[in-house]
């Protein structure tokens, strides 16, 4: 059974599953990751094995006990220490990520150059009022789910659209913002709706589109993507995609558009043409999310929940193109006992 919509701050859509079907092969153990060492204490982490045979190309980010981690071939190391930070996504170039970093009753968009550099926050969405405060979340502001323009110039993200309001105070619809990519530019509003919060946000590899989910406000509605034109500033549902989708991903030449997608009370991977058609099932997992493809678009990532376990591994599987359709290996198991943040997503680059 998956849930849905679980917040971080009262409004981050998140994805708990558990139960899965057993995969077509089991994998096997090789070496551990050097992660989380072994625990006898009840409920402790376990250490991350990684499964033989299985090596990625490229970098890929992920998140988990909340710092943002770097897979490379086959092993993995964190880019963060201070036990706060959510979803990370690569800069076109690869010389750089963006984060989220919370803390009480905000979070902040920071840059983090790999060369050796210090952190850049690009951000300032604290406040100075006493923690714990009523006037502290007042002067507060949330911003999640960051992500590069292909120039790398700009960054889209979800924010609040108007400062929280009430008593107490109640939290305001997440919108969907640009900003520049270096520190002190201003935020500029793209799309807002009060029937519902921005989620996941990702760009067109053209630059000429920002694609974003739009989570509900009601219990009775349901997730859709929508894609806003740059151009005229007009934001419609992205062609071909059913309800109940979340988490959009394309593939780096701008021809598919991958995402997770309810099937009854599972939830796997699927890919649609960009420009709409017919949708296709990538995986048969039940518990799968947070697609991302390789950068030369030959293998699909995604974390899934497998038999007996109680969190997200990664998974990958290899992509062919037959005809006008996308076709799925079985997917590979990459690692055991990650537990992964699986609303953090995953992020390949090269």
């Amino acid at each position: 059974m998956i849930m849905r919509r679980a917040l971080i701050g009262l409004f981050v859509v998140l994805l708990v599953a558990c139960a899965a079907p057993a995969p077509d092969a089991t994998p096997t153990p090789a070496a551990l990751l050097p992660v989380t060492p072994p625990s006898t204490q009840p409920g402790a982490p376990q250490a991350t094995i990684i499964v033989a045979g299985v090596r990625l190309p490229g970098r890929l980010l992920f998140g988990r006990d909340g710092n943002v981690w770097m897979w490379q071939d086959q092993t993995g190391r964190p880019l963060t220490s201070e036990g706060a930070a959510l979803h990370p996504a690569w800069s076109p170039d690869g010389t750089r990520i963006v984060f989220v970093q919370r803390d009480q009753s905000f979070s902040d968009l920071i840059a983090l150059p790999l060369d050796g550099g210090a952190p850049l926050r690009l951000t300032d969405n604290g406040s100075s009022q006493p923690r714990n405060s009523f006037e502290r979340i007042r002067e507060s502001i949330w911003a999640f789910y960051p992500s590069f323009a292909p120039d790398g110039r700009t960054i889209a993200f979800a924010s609040q659209y108007a400062p929280p309001s009430g008593s107490p105070a109640a939290e305001y619809h997440l919108a969907l913002f640009s900003m520049p990519a270096q520190a002190g530019g201003a935020r500029r509003l793209i799309y807002a709706d009060d029937t519902g919060h921005v989620g996941r946000v990702t760009h067109t590899p053209d630059g000429s589109a920002i694609v974003f989910v739009l989570e509900p406000a009601t219990t009775d509605g349901a997730s859709q993507i929508l894609r806003y034109d740059r151009a005229t500033g007009a934001a419609i549902p992205q062609p071909g995609i059913p309800p109940q989708s979340y988490d959009p991903a394309f593939s780096p030449d701008g021809r598919w558009l991958a995402f997770a997608g309810r099937d009854g009370a599972r939830t796997d991977i699927f890919a649609v043409p960009a420009t709409g058609g017919t949708v296709v099932r990538l995986t048969s997992i039940g518990t799968a999310r947070a697609p991302a493809f390789s950068p030369d678009g030959r293998m699909i990532a995604f974390l899934a929940v497998a038999p007996g376990e109680i969190g997200f591994d990664l998974w990958v599987a290899d992509l062919r193109v037959i005809g006008d359709g996308l076709q799925a290996s079985t997917p590979r198991q990459v690692s055991i006992g990650l537990r992964a943040d699986a609303d953090s997503g995953l992020s390949w680059g090269k």
